[in-house]
């Protein structure tokens, strides 16, 4: 192997090795953009990939369409190599081998993981499952408060809804530290 190309190889190593802390700005500002969320979507899900299979997919997913438009895919060809894979590449997100014409992730993309929890189509987001079940403890205690339900004290209602309020925080925190892994 040539000496530029252990070179290039100990660089990427030294990249992928290397945890960057980014600020909630430079967070905010890679998931602002749609195409910057679907290019760290597609590496999360599909592993490394070239720009070309990016820009393909990114087409399908804007585009609704199977087999998208050649003017589309260019379009998304040239914005992810001029303007984001460059601005993910600088932040540590991401390592774009020219070479081998390869995008992969760093470590630094975890920080994008708590921010890009998706809903699967059928499931609720934590925030509405905790909506709903603060809305049953207080229709149950106010039906308990009024007497409208005597076979259950006020005492085994608390007891009954903490208990919940418990089971599904430790849900939540097992769910959230999965994302994390």
């Amino acid at each position: 192997m040539s000496e530029t190309g252990n070179s290039s190889l100990e660089i990427k190593a030294d990249l992928q090795n290397q945890q960057v802390q980014l600020s909630k700005s430079d967070i905010f500002g890679v998931l602002q953009n749609d195409r910057r969320r679907c290019v760290l979507e597609i590496l999360r899900s599909q592993g490394n990939q070239s720009i070309r299979s990016l820009s393909e997919e990114i087409a399908r997913l804007e585009s609704g369409e199977a087999d998208p438009k050649s003017t589309v895919r260019k379009s998304i060809y040239v914005s992810l190599l001029q303007t984001h894979i460059p601005k993910m590449e600088n932040l540590g997100v991401i390592i774009y081998d020219r070479e081998h014409d390869s995008v992969d992730l760093l470590p630094a993309s975890r920080n994008f993981d708590i921010y890009m929890e998706t809903v699967k189509k059928g499931d609720m987001p934590w925030s509405h499952f905790y909506l709903g079940l603060s809305a049953l403890a207080v229709v149950g205690s106010v039906t308990i408060y009024a007497g409208l339900f005597e076979w259950v004290t006020s005492s085994q209602w608390m007891l009954f809804t903490s208990g919940l309020f418990m089971a599904s925080s430790i849900a939540h925190t097992r769910h959230v530290r999965k994302l994390e892994e």
